[in-house]
């Protein structure tokens, strides 16, 4: 297992199978199994609507929560995708070739390019007002989210930030 994400009903899981498996958190069944990435997926995230998913293919795709129907691809990255995170508006993407991208959620249009790690871009999460970033490159950077411009630089890790939270 790769990646891992959950609400108050679902389990959603990611593994090196190339595939996305949907379990009821309740009774630990499987009721879904989301088919379409060529290589491994390594990232998941998902909210009432929506799973999205990043894969070693270089490509993130959308899905349909209730039906399991791949409802959008979101092609660009020339590297593996490594980490996801999606509001009402966008998608965020980070990836090993160093960026992070933010793409229209409805339309599929990338929308900025985040440039600033000298490493692959490990981990990405979001709020209303920031992108933050982590990297093997040892640090965290925050990121405006209307503009993509770098906002802070956080550095004191000695080895790659695998993660990062907010809220």
């Amino acid at each position: 297992v790769t990646a891992v994400a959950m609400d108050d009903t679902m389990v959603v899981s990611a593994s090196w199978e190339n595939k996305i498996r949907v379990w009821d958190r309740k009774t630990g069944e499987q009721i879904n199994f989301l088919e379409g990435h060529s290589s491994a997926v390594s990232a998941v995230t998902m909210d009432d609507a929506t799973i999205v998913s990043g894969s070693r293919d270089n490509t993130i795709r959308l899905w349909d929560r209730k039906t399991g129907q791949q409802i959008n691809l979101l092609e660009g990255h020339s590297d593996r995708v490594t980490a996801v995170a999606m509001d009402d508006t966008m998608v965020v993407s980070a990836s090993w070739e160093n960026k992070i991208r933010v793409w229209d959620r409805k339309t599929g249009e990338q929308i900025n390019f985040l440039e600033g790690h000298s490493s692959a871009v490990s981990a990405v999460t979001m709020d209303d007002a920031t992108i933050v970033s982590g990297s093997r490159d040892n640090t965290i950077r925050l990121w405006d989210r209307k503009t993509g411009q770098q906002i802070n630089l956080l550095e004191g890790h000695s080895d790659r930030v695998t993660a990062v939270a907010m809220d």
